[in-house]
């Protein structure tokens, strides 16, 4: 059997307690990301809820106003609007598809 000489057990001694606190350290790193990142994920799961309902809460007010201009649409006639004040029409002219200024030199 060999002896090892004290210098070499203190290396040793020391690397292993270096190993120690790196393992310590970066176990509690990860458990620190790992809380982090449940937290996080639970945090987008109550805004994910919250997102739901107010689309929920924004489409039936969407319905209700379009309930609402449906019915006021019905109610628009020639008589109400003669009643309101609004006439024809009168003199209509039409534009030609054709350009009559042209920007270019002919």
């Amino acid at each position: 059997m060999k002896l090892v000489s004290k210098k070499a057990m203190q290396k040793i001694e020391e690397r292993r307690k270096g190993i120690f606190w790196s393992l310590a350290c970066l176990l509690f790193a990860l458990s620190t990301l790992y809380v982090y990142y449940v937290n996080t994920a639970a945090m987008n799961g109550v805004r994910w809820k919250e997102a739901e309902q107010k689309t929920v809460s924004l489409g039936a007010e969407v319905s209700r106003f379009e309930g609402k201009f449906l019915t006021m649409k019905k109610s628009v006639t020639l008589a109400r609007a003669a009643d309101m004040g609004f006439v024809d029409a009168r003199g209509i002219v039409f534009l030609s598809g054709t350009p009559k200024v042209s920007l270019r030199p002919e």
